[in-house]
């Protein structure tokens, strides 16, 4: 009898003391609400600084790779990275140089490509009209709607003069892209070198076995994916500017490397691209079909890719939840705009396979994929 009267004294001081828990347990929800902001805080106006290292990170499980084997080779890292990284500057520079002009016209152009396609969707709109007059207001206010849009958009590039804007845009990237690649450097000059100082601070030979088979693994299966979608997205662009020179669009390699290049961004990059395209096909043709026709074209070949191509390339491995790209493409995009969408899925490929390389996150690299 005792001994109950015992029990229940102890299980009512248990309750007390789980009352007294319960602060602690908000206190530390606070805390980790406080920790996020401020680790997006820092995100966002460190991006200067922390866009350059992402990127260096990422090209260095895609390059790094490459100059290990240069130098079983018996060619110096410092030799073979600095090789890589003037090769990729003196392609960048010269593509650059080569695309600066029609880039340019196009930029010069795009009021008229706006009143192009303003004066080509209210001819369409007056056909339509004239075929079904029950829905006379409704197109009336889509017309009035169009209209305003495009009004409103020659405005802006006329006032804040759309040329300003992109030279400063280029500068802005061109900082990134020096930083990016001195960073990147240093990383294939002293590639392991850090891990081996982490492996150092391990207690166990057997925990540092582990840790080398899973940064093994990481950058194979990393470096694998980037290779592979980098391939892909050149494949991509080629086929782009092979169509819409077959179909008659003004600069077709710059259409096919902007088609390339947003591709790394699924979704979202494949939506500008063809937004671009669908106004310079409306400044380049006449008639409504001959306009639709590259936008279409691309459109198709996109589908082709996102539906056909990488998946069967990719197999199950590296698919990604389609709810957490757009997730991913629209938290890095609201962070660090441009950059940030097109390293949003490599970033979340890095997640994916380092939670399914350690036992404890599998959970999580399952609900990434798909």
């Amino acid at each position: 009898m005792a001994e109950s009267v015992g029990d229940t004294g102890q299980s009512r001081r248990d309750d007390v003391m789980r009352l007294f828990e319960r602060p602690i347990h908000v206190r530390s929800v606070i805390m980790t609400a406080l920790l996020v902001l401020a680790v997006f805080y820092t995100l966002y106006f460190a991006r200067f600084v922390l866009i350059p290292v992402a990127l260096a990170l990422i090209f260095n499980l895609l390059l790094g790779p490459i100059v290990t084997r240069m130098q079983r080779w018996h060619i110096p890292r410092s030799f073979s990275a600095l090789l890589i990284i003037g090769s990729f500057t003196a392609v960048v520079c010269y593509g650059g140089y080569m695309l600066m002009g029609p880039a340019q016209y196009w930029i010069n152009r795009a009021p008229e490509a706006f009143s192009a396609f303003n004066e080509q969707t209210q001819d369409l709109q007056k056909q339509i009209k004239d075929m079904n007059k029950s829905t006379e207001e409704l197109k009336k206010a889509a017309a009035d709607l169009i209209g305003k849009a495009s009004q409103q958009t020659t405005i802006q590039i006329n006032e804040k003069g759309l040329r300003a804007q992109i030279m400063a845009n280029v500068q802005w990237a061109a900082g990134i892209l020096f930083m990016t690649l001195i960073m990147l450097y240093f990383m294939l000059c002293s590639r392991g070198s850090m891990f081996r100082k982490l492996l150092l601070m391990t207690r166990t030979g057997r925990s540092r076995r582990n840790a080398v088979r899973i940064v093994r693994h990481l950058q194979a299966d990393i470096g694998r994916y980037l290779a592979t979608v980098t391939a892909i997205n050149i494949v991509l662009g080629a086929c782009a500017a092979g169509v819409l020179w077959a179909i008659g669009l003004t600069d077709p390699i710059l259409w096919g490397v902007l088609v390339g290049l947003l591709n790394f961004a699924p979704y979202a990059g494949a939506a500008i691209s063809l937004a671009a395209i669908t106004l310079a096909s409306f400044a380049t043709f006449d008639t409504l079909a001959h306009i639709l026709l590259a936008p279409a074209a691309v459109f198709a070949l996109n589908v082709l890719e996102g539906n056909f191509i990488t998946p069967a390339i990719h197999g199950r491995r590296f698919e990604m939840s389609p709810l957490m790209v757009f997730f991913a493409l629209f938290f890095w995009g609201w962070l660090w705009g441009v950059a940030g969408m097109l390293m949003a899925v490599p970033l979340l490929v890095v997640c994916k396979v380092t939670c399914d390389h350690i036992a404890e996150l599998r959970p999580i690299g399952r609900a990434l994929g798909r």
